[in-house]
């Protein structure tokens, strides 16, 4: 999600809202579905300076597709779920290199 406007943000956040539990619960580690849950939504409003930004925003748009199979979207869910972890761990971690 590149270039996210304050009405895409909002649209986004809304929608982990309603869909982010069912993201979350997908995962076969329970322990921390909460956490991770939570971060999401705190990433979505406070972390426009991350670089990882876009790239976190697009897993989570993607994980929150259910036009089509949930299990397509495995891999997406998964990547979002290593990222947050990671954050979670280490906020300066980052996926991408500057």
């Amino acid at each position: 999600m590149t270039n996210p406007t304050a009405q895409d943000i909002a649209a986004l956040r809304s929608e982990w809202i309603t869909g982010g539990r069912l993201v979350v619960g997908d995962d076969s580690s329970p322990s921390d579905h909460e956490s991770v849950y939570r971060w999401v939504l705190n990433f979505i409003d406070r972390s426009a300076d991350d670089p990882d930004y876009s790239t976190v925003l697009g897993l989570i748009y993607h994980s929150l597709n259910f036009d089509i199979p949930f299990s397509a979207t495995q891999s997406v869910r998964d990547d979002l779920m290593h990222i947050a972890r990671r954050k979670l761990d280490d906020p300066h971690w980052c996926r991408q290199t500057i």
